[in-house]
């Protein structure tokens, strides 16, 4: 094989997850507990507990079901799992039995989180020690939602006693009922 002229070489480059390189400077002032949730460089899983709260008008019911978002339940358990794939984070997150999942990118804009066929844009910040996801803008494939159309979110994560919580709540576009309001710990699985 002496006439074939074959080179190797061995690359290695350093594997940054996704929030750091959205949030920059700032992911260093979040907890160490919260930091450690957004260091998936591959898969990370993380279980708990939490409650959920649904809101009870018939939008919110049917908007809660569009987005398979967990039935109401003062105690359950919270299993998520987060797999890396390029810029993106696939969030699988079960409640009981209950799957939903999500789709994180990080895009030249910030952070985008994908249900189905809806993309939000985050105005992911950090602020006293939590990081917060509020929806900035909204897409229906390729079609952006006038702002009237867009849910709240009144979302954080944040330490306490030392663990890692969220704390999601989330108002129907319109008119502005409870669609759905979860909030729990997770600890590494």
């Amino acid at each position: 094989m002496g006439d074939l002229s074959v080179t190797t070489e061995v690359v290695s480059e350093p594997v940054q997850a996704i929030f750091p390189r959205v949030l920059g400077p700032s992911f260093d002032d979040l907890p160490e507990v919260v930091r450690a949730t957004h260091q998936t460089s591959d898969l990370s899983r993380w279980q708990g507990q939490a409650s959920v709260r649904r809101g009870r008008s018939l939008w919110s019911r049917f908007l809660g079901w569009v987005f398979g978002f967990p039935a109401q339940a003062a105690h359950i358990d919270v299993e998520v799992v987060k797999t890396v794939s390029g810029d993106s984070e696939h969030w699988h997150r079960r409640f009981g039995g209950r799957l939903f999942h999500s789709v994180l990118t990080r895009t030249p804009a910030g952070m985008t989180e994908r249900f189905g066929p809806f993309t939000f844009l985050l105005g992911l910040r950090v602020s006293e020690g939590a990081l917060h996801f509020p929806v900035r803008s909204a897409r229906l494939g390729p079609l952006p939602l006038p702002r009237w159309l867009l849910p709240v979110s009144i979302a954080r994560e944040h330490e306490r006693d030392g663990r890692f919580c969220f704390d999601v709540k989330l108002l129907t576009p319109l008119t502005g009922d409870l669609l759905v309001h979860y909030q729990g710990q997770l600890a590494p699985a």
